[in-house]
């Protein structure tokens, strides 16, 4: 993900009055940095060279860094302190006479301790806004570590002073004397510091480079050589790669943040084997998303969910899996946001967590799904090309890339961005009154679409695909639903078999009970929880689950720790978390657990051996859900507690005893859905065959050819 501005930031950057220029162009930096990382000391020179004379001028700045002018005809003083996240002063510069050059010098402490920034009781994600330590350096704008002022771009030259052994990253290249320099305008200006093992290739568009921690030649050339692969894919999809590098760069606690031309990994997050495949994209993707056109922030932040779209799920839509990712998109928004949790796209700023990734995330990500539905792939990356171009290094939001798709496809757009992106909630589908009746070609399908959600309706385009007899794929049929309820009809020469609403997931919608299954996620998104702890456990695994219950309700009231010995029945109010396969009530999983062993998938688990997680819909409540967690050891509990949050599409997970590497993970199969009927009832029903979307880089390879999701004019 793009490392976000926090609001406050962005509110206070953009409150800052300041004389206005009459050349809105960007402000410049020569920064002579020195960094003692034991002590978290900063100390630094920078000349700024401002867009245009002036007489004052009013920048932020870390209130724990004292400032001082360089030279005698420039006067500071101190306007505002401001307490936020980061505690601010907001100063000014009195010029003697009209002037474009501000020389400072400032030194201070920035040690902001990483804390826990992540929603929900199992969110362990940690940030900081800005720390110098003996472990590594993390600066940015939100750490308001060099002067804020205005809304201006900035671009700079950096000179690093560190310990011996210790090198800087930063964006651009570094120059033939070691500072690092980047002129195109930016949003802000990133110092990360470390001892680092460093590698790098020529790649035919930039250079590729790695950051590691210890020295690892083998690992680098993976990443070296996806690097290269990935800038060239989007390149040819999107337009030019706006740097001259990509760095993949080791940070020292877990994260995943994409920068201008470098990416933040945490140390186990780089050597997962799928991240190469899976995450890594989606940080390099940023360098034209977010990094490259940069989001209005006031106005929805845009670029995680395109970034999305155009990375995780292509990396999926490549392998034939696009629906599978859109349905556990939809599955995501499912579980973790309630109504009251709900909002708009507009408000969108960044990911704090499971709530805001699967609206901020999901939701954009499926607005750009339908509009590509809705264009075709070849208008819509003519649109995406025409917003990247037009908005380089510039300031865009939701209103740019309605514009630019508007121009690339001839159509008017505002509706469809109005709706999806000022609307909380989500369309809810049902279907009903379905009958086949024979006509003079053949046959007729006719029934009634509803939108069930509570509020008004919207427009849809919502994709029917009937099975008939004698073909293998399905065909599709595309109708506009607008209004709360929608008839149609549609006729086949050949008999009609099955009928289903929406199979590939293309709309956003909220999912029909019967399309979810039980999943750990509707267990992390509970709004009310109860841990029920097992009393005849040993004594030390009575322990263990006691602290794993107890460091996830750490602080929030909505949660309730129990024991198994005090009850008779399951809270009927609440899911619940059973702990231990010793649980009293672990027999309500019988199907799975019997004799400590687990059966999954026709394979045993010893149960001594292995730690799992299985879920099923609460006995008493089958609006809520019931889990089971049982831990091979003690040993197992900070690692299983710490990798279990990042399972919670799955329905049930299995790890080994030591290493507690993922043996199996999978989703409960659902019989029959009630957007999917029989239509033939007289007999059984080979599966639906419903062919998926051909991946949106199809059209590099192959030229703009329109893909073949099962119409056919003559059968239908």
């Amino acid at each position: 993900m793009k490392q976000n501005l926090f609001l406050i930031v962005i509110i206070l950057v953009a409150a800052v009055s300041t004389q206005a220029w009459a050349d809105e162009t960007t402000i410049h930096h020569r920064l002579d940095v020195s960094i003692d990382p034991d002590k978290g000391v900063l100390q630094v020179k920078d000349h700024l060279t401002l867009p245009g004379k002036t007489t004052k001028v009013e920048f932020l700045l870390n209130a724990d860094l004292k400032v001082t002018p360089i030279t005698d005809d420039v006067r500071i003083r101190t306007v505002a302190e401001i307490q936020s996240s980061v505690r601010l002063k907001r100063y000014q510069a009195v010029f003697s006479k009209p002037g474009n050059q501000l020389a400072l010098t400032y030194h201070g402490t920035i040690r902001q301790q990483l804390k826990n920034r992540g929603q929900g009781y199992a969110d362990g994600r940690e940030g900081t806004t800005g720390l110098i330590s003996g472990k590594g350096v993390f600066l940015g704008l939100s750490s308001f570590w060099y002067p804020a002022i205005d809304h201006h771009p900035v671009s700079f030259n950096l000179s690093a002073k560190l310990p011996e052994g210790w090198s800087s990253v930063s964006q651009g290249i570094r120059t033939e004397t070691g500072d690092w320099q980047e002129l195109s305008p930016q949003d802000g200006i990133y110092l990360i510091a470390g001892r680092y093992h460093s590698y790098t290739r020529k790649g035919k568009y930039a250079q590729a480079q790695v950051y590691l921690s210890t020295p690892d030649s083998e690992l680098a050339d993976k990443y070296l050589k996806a690097t290269n692969g990935y800038i060239s894919l989007y390149q040819q999809l999107l337009g030019p790669y706006p740097y001259k590098k990509f760095a993949l760069v080791e940070n020292f606690w877990e994260s995943g943040y994409g920068m201008p031309s470098f990416t933040l990994l945490g140390p186990r997050v780089i050597r997962l084997p799928f991240i190469i495949l899976t995450s890594y994209p989606h940080e390099i993707l940023h360098n034209w998303w977010g990094n490259g056109v940069f989001v209005d922030y006031e106005t929805g932040n845009w670029s995680e969910g395109l970034t999305s779209y155009l990375a995780d799920h292509l990396m999926k839509e490549q392998l034939g899996k696009g629906a599978d990712y859109r349905r556990d998109t939809l599955r995501s928004y499912a579980d973790y946001v309630a109504e009251k949790d709900d909002f708009p796209l507009s408000e969108f700023r960044g990911n704090h967590g499971q709530v805001s990734q699967a609206v901020g995330y999901g939701k954009t990500l499926m607005l750009f799904h339908m509009l590509r539905q809705k264009l075709g792939d070849r208008v819509f990356v003519d649109g995406l090309r025409r917003f990247y171009n037009g908005n380089l290094f510039k300031v865009a939001g939701f209103n740019d890339i309605r514009k630019a798709f508007e121009t690339a496809s001839g159509e008017q757009l505002e509706h469809d961005f109005k709706q999806w992106t000022g609307r909380t909630g989500a369309p809810s589908l049902a279907l009903d009154e379905v009958k086949v009746s024979q006509g003079g070609k053949g046959y007729i399908v006719s029934g009634r679409l509803t939108q069930t959600q509570k509020e008004k309706p919207y427009r849809l385009r919502v994709p029917l695909f009937t099975q008939v007899e004698g073909r293998d794929l399905a065909l599709k049929r595309v109708i506009d639903s607008t209004a709360r309820t929608t008839t149609f009809k549609m006729e086949f020469k050949k008999r009609p078999l099955r009928l289903s609403v929406d199979p590939r997931f293309d709309i956003f919608r909220k999912l029909h009970d019967s399309e979810i299954p039980s999943s750990l996620g509707q267990l992390f998104g509970a709004e009310r929880l109860a841990f029920i702890l097992p009393s005849d456990a040993s004594r030390t695994m009575r322990r263990s689950y006691e602290q794993m219950a107890e460091q996830w309700a750490d602080g929030n009231d909505r949660i309730e720790i129990l024991w198994d010995a005090d009850l008779e029945e399951l809270p009927v109010d609440r899911a619940v978390w059973l702990l231990g396969a010793e649980n009293s009530f672990s027999t309500l999983f019988k199907e799975q657990i019997g004799d400590d062993i687990l059966t999954l998938e026709s394979e045993q688990y010893i149960l001594n051996n292995f730690s799992a997680a299985l879920t099923r819909r609460h006995p008493g409540n089958s609006a809520l859900t019931l889990g089971l967690i049982s831990l091979h050891d003690r040993d197992a509990l900070s690692g299983f507690a710490r990798k279990l949050p990042h399972y919670g599409k799955y329905s049930y997970v299995v790890f080994d005893g030591d290493e507690l590497i993922n043996r199996v993970k999978g989703h409960w199969v659902l019989s029959e859905s009630a957007l999917s009927l029989k239509l033939d009832k007289t007999g059984k029903l080979p599966e639906i065959s419903i062919p998926p979307h051909k991946p949106i880089t199809d059209i590099l390879e192959y030229g703009n050819e329109e893909e073949d999701d099962g119409e056919d004019d003559e059968e239908c």
